[in-house]
């Protein structure tokens, strides 16, 4: 039994409270990256425009979470027009930045990432991804056999970051199972998390930028497709503290 509550207590000490958090979902449209990349962004900084928000000038001038959820929330044109500025800037990166090295995956050039991670070459991701993500017809494109996806993956995790140099932090969601004495899955429902979750530090993108407010995703797996959802920093500075002692 002491042993079995040692194991709870490390799990708590490696995990963090999410009511630190506001929680908030997006659609879910296969573009969910680049939107909950966008309502990050939108709550970072006080401009206005996604061009000039996305110079990062005044990042960490964060507005009021009420006022991201009414202009952008799970889904919203503002928020449209951003997520898709998102994924072409991303698509930029990658088009001119096909020999620069990505160092979590062992400094390999970022052609040779796209096609460890997406299966795909350098150049089929440019022509794949030109296409919004949130405008692909998945059925459609699964029946004549011409599916790709276009999910945001710890690549794009990672381009996010060295874009707009600024650390990039991805949750999952944890609950510890006292009958079983192991961690399972938590669930969050409406941005509600369930009794007793808690959320574990799955990636974080940009160590070297940790001066500066990250943007908090959570990662979820939804009927076997994965889903991101945005996390609100409650108090910045201070949950930014919590997760500098956590890496």
């Amino acid at each position: 039994m002491q042993q079995q509550n040692l194991e709870e207590t490390i799990f708590k000490n490696s995990t963090i409270d999410p009511d630190y958090f506001v929680i908030d979902d997006v659609l879910n449209d296969n573009a969910c990256f680049y939107r909950a990349i966008s309502n990050g962004i939108y709550f970072g900084t006080s401009d206005r425009s996604e061009r000039t928000m996305l110079t990062m000038k005044n990042w960490g001038n964060t507005k009021k979470i009420d006022i991201v959820q009414n202009d952008f929330g799970q889904y919203s044109g503002k928020q449209d027009v951003l997520a898709r500025f998102i994924q072409n800037e991303i698509l930029e990166f990658v088009s001119k930045n096909p020999d620069i090295e990505v160092p979590y995956l062992g400094n390999m050039s970022l052609s040779n990432a796209i096609n460890f991670v997406h299966d795909i070459s350098w150049e089929e991701y440019l022509m794949y991804y030109s296409n919004f993500a949130g405008d692909i017809d998945e059925e459609q494109l699964e029946q004549e056999g011409y599916y790709i996806d276009r999910w945001g993956s710890t690549l794009e995790q990672w381009i996010v970051s060295e874009m707009l140099k600024i650390p990039i932090v991805i949750f999952n969601s944890q609950i510890w199972n006292k009958r079983s004495q192991r961690i399972n899955n938590g669930k969050i429902i409406k941005g509600k998390p369930q009794k007793n979750v808690r959320l574990r530090l799955t990636s974080v993108m940009g160590k070297k930028y940790f001066d500066k407010l990250p943007i908090y995703l959570i990662w979820k797996e939804y009927n076997g497709e994965g889903h991101y959802l945005i996390c609100y920093p409650k108090e910045p500075e201070k949950v930014l503290n919590i997760i500098k002692n956590m890496i």
